[in-house]
């Protein structure tokens, strides 16, 4: 509040000629034709509305009366005595009464310190449009477009900014809307095109955000022309050097982008764009020493830029220097703990060496984002056994805790380790506790899918039933959920004709996914349509070789009297021991089919990355 004190003490002698000013600027008029009295209010809930405005189309400014003037004695009361809200509300409403420069102008600088974009952009336009001849006007306005990434209204100020003498940044606009990715690039290229600079601006500044704009709009001839007249008038145009290079690497000239980059870097070299260049060029040309190289140059020019440690350590990976790039990660932990992926890629390293309980703990230090996903599923991976699954649960609900935006993802992680042990109605019950901790999980799609998954383990076909339809009342295109609940009603029911207009509903949605094939095949076998199930079941399995799908296919080619087919197809599937209970159902019901079942044979768990 200090700041803010000094501020408005800073500022008296302004008012004093403020005062001066807007009483000479008053107009004439009689005693009684006083506007109506200011009078505070909540402006920051107000929609900004003053962006859209003509800036043209704004009234000429009047002068003070006796209710303004007192409106502006309390706003500079209510800011040396530190209400600062309270006096950019009242100056804001001055500005809007009167449009008088000065005054829009204070607005702006106090909107801006109070942290209150939309106010000091308002301002600022107003500003602009009363004080046309003034630079700061229109640089203020300019920049305050920018931040709001207003980049075709930007222009218009700061073209006025450059035919006032004040300089130019075309680069900058340029560059700002192309790492946006807002549209309208051509526009701004069409604008700059027809724009006359001020005889004293740099021209290479100009042409430079031309030939940005021309690249990213695929223009590359454009772009190249563009290019050479900037590196023309300034051969050590940092942007424009990093343009050419990029044009020359996708081009495939790697040798000419590289010999660019290694004389620029002669006459600039700390520039750590030139260096970032020059790795990238080298990446491209799988000169990985040479890259790893300039990466170690670019990290001694500037200690504590981590994209060049994370790049580096890539690079080390892929020349197999493991130690190295463990070293490398370890430094950028230690300039920044928060450095998610760094803890994942040592986690990575860790379980490379088999060092377990070392990839644990840096799995753990992961702190949110897919870095954390990924840090989750391995460490599901590391503790792979029933005993280690309460530790499993554990680390999942404290990262829950930690980062609730990612409960959902996490509660389903632990719910595929319980439900892949049998464990389903420990499974249930976790989903269960989860959505009471993080009620804003317990109405979401995938989270009452997973409970009608468990309910139909648990035999309890009404309860998932339930689940499902709640699905698919508040999204009735759920396809999963429509196949879900059809292919249940066709296989452990006797209402198939329903099922089966489920099954439809969901194939209509998707008619390539398997799955559905596969459940629309079965429904047609369960009411002895079997040429018809042959059809969707052969399809299904020519996208995915599964083998509940072989088998539904092996019952309807037995049921067409297809023998030698049914056991070719047989023969076809994995051996595996113990068999699936599908599997002994399937030989039970036709113990002519032989199955060759090994002595013995793992059957390993599928990782839900896969």
């Amino acid at each position: 509040m200090i700041h803010s004190l000094r501020l408005f003490l800073t500022h008296l002698p302004l008012l004093l000629s403020m005062l001066l000013i807007l009483g000479c600027a008053t107009p004439s008029s009689p005693p009684t034709a006083e506007p109506a009295q200011i009078r505070p209010k909540n402006i920051a809930q107000e929609p900004s509305q003053l962006t859209q405005l003509d800036p043209s189309q704004f009234p000429a400014y009047s002068g003070l009366n006796q209710s303004l003037l007192l409106a502006l004695l309390s706003a500079e009361i209510a800011g040396q005595r530190y209400a600062v809200d309270l006096a950019l509300e009242i100056y804001f409403e001055l500005t809007l009464a009167t449009r008088h420069p000065a005054l829009a102008e204070r607005t702006t600088w106090i909107a801006q310190f109070a942290e209150q974009p939309e106010i000091a952009l308002d301002a600022a336009l107003i500003w602009a449009s009363q004080a046309t001849e003034n630079p700061d006007a229109q640089r203020a306005a300019a920049g305050l477009l920018l931040q709001n990434e207003q980049y075709l209204d930007a222009f218009e100020f700061l073209y006025r900014f450059e035919q006032l003498g004040g300089g130019s940044n075309y680069t900058l606009l340029a560059s700002s809307m192309i790492d946006s990715q807002q549209p309208g690039i051509s526009d701004l290229y069409r604008l700059l095109e027809a724009a006359t600079p001020h005889p004293e601006t740099p021209s290479s500044d100009y042409t430079a955000a031309l030939a940005l704009l021309s690249y990213e709009m695929g223009d590359l001839n454009q772009a190249r022309t563009h290019i050479q007249a900037t590196l023309s008038s300034d051969p050590r145009h940092l942007r424009t050097l990093q343009l050419q290079a990029r044009l020359l690497r996708e081009t495939g000239e790697l040798d000419q982008a590289q010999a660019l980059l290694s004389r620029a870097l002669t006459e600039q070299p700390d520039q750590i764009h030139l260096w970032l260049e020059l790795a990238r060029t080298q990446l491209a040309a799988r000169q990985y020493e040479a890259a790893e190289a300039s990466f170690d140059q670019l990290i001694q020019i500037e200690p504590d830029h981590p994209p060049a440690y994370l790049a580096l350590t890539r690079i080390q990976l892929e020349l197999g220097e493991y130690a190295r790039a463990e070293q490398t990660l370890l430094r950028l932990v230690d300039l920044d703990p928060h450095q998610d992926q760094a803890w994942l890629l040592l986690g990575q390293l860790a379980e490379r060496e088999d060092q377990t309980q070392q990839a644990l703990h840096y799995y753990r230090q992961v702190g949110g984002g897919q870095a954390l996903l990924d840090a989750s599923f391995a460490t599901l991976r590391l503790l792979d056994t029933p005993q280690h699954t309460p530790e499993l649960l554990r680390f999942l609900r404290l990262k829950q805790v930690q980062h609730p935006e990612l409960a959902l993802e996490l509660t389903l992680i632990g719910e595929y380790r319980l439900r892949s042990e049998a464990a389903y109605q420990a499974a249930l019950d976790w989903l269960d506790e989860s959505a009471q901790r993080f009620p804003e999980i317990a109405s979401k799609s995938e989270l009452l899918y997973s409970r009608a998954m468990l309910f139909y383990f648990l035999n309890d076909l009404s309860a998932m039933e339930a689940e499902l339809r709640e699905i698919l009342h508040h999204e009735p295109h759920h396809a999963q959920a429509l196949n879900a609940l059809g292919y249940t009603l066709v296989d452990r029911t006797d209402r198939i004709h329903e099922g089966l207009l489920l099954i439809q509903r969901a194939h209509a949605l998707d008619s390539t996914a398997p799955e559905i094939l596969d459940s629309l095949g079965w429904a047609m076998y369960r009411l002895g349509r079997y040429e018809e199930a042959r059809e969707y079941l052969e399809e299904a399995y020519a996208r995915l070789q599964d083998e509940e799908i072989a088998l539904h296919l092996i019952h309807t080619l037995m049921a067409l009297e297809l023998p030698e087919e049914a056991q070719t197809l047989l023969d076809r599937l994995p051996a595996s021991q113990p068999a699936s209970a599908d599997l002994e159902a399937l030989l039970d019901q036709y113990p002519e089919l032989r199955y060759a079942q090994p002595a013995h044979q793992d059957n390993p768990s599928t990782s839900p990355t896969e």
